[in-house]
């Protein structure tokens, strides 16, 4: 990898272990990039193999809530919660592509 992503990692780094202010503000920023893929990701699960819960919560029948258990009771939707958390969490350290240099960085 390039020098670029080597200095992205390391500023990632010294973020989370800078101290408590800096650590605080990294783990809240983790954490809100983790709950916005987790709601994609998962709302397109469901929306993709789980309509009549949807359709469920969006009549009032039940509570976005029964959402949130239905994945934490059913293995493979738990197993893909995972993924999604272990990748959002860990895409501050992963290197991206420059277009205008076609290069990872």
């Amino acid at each position: 990898m390039s020098a670029s992503w080597r200095r992205k990692v390391r500023r990632e780094w010294n973020a989370l272990t800078g101290g408590p202010l800096s650590a605080g503000w990294w783990l809240i920023k983790a954490g809100l990039r983790v709950v916005f893929a987790e709601v994609v990701f998962m709302g397109l699960v469901l929306l993709n193999s789980e309509m009549a819960a949807i359709e469920a919560v969006n009549s009032g029948d039940a509570s976005v809530v029964s959402l949130v258990v239905l994945v934490s009771t059913t293995p493979d939707y738990l197993a893909i919660a995972g993924i999604v958390f272990v990748v959002a969490l860990l895409l501050p350290f992963l290197p991206r592509r420059n277009r205008a240099t076609n290069r990872w960085e």
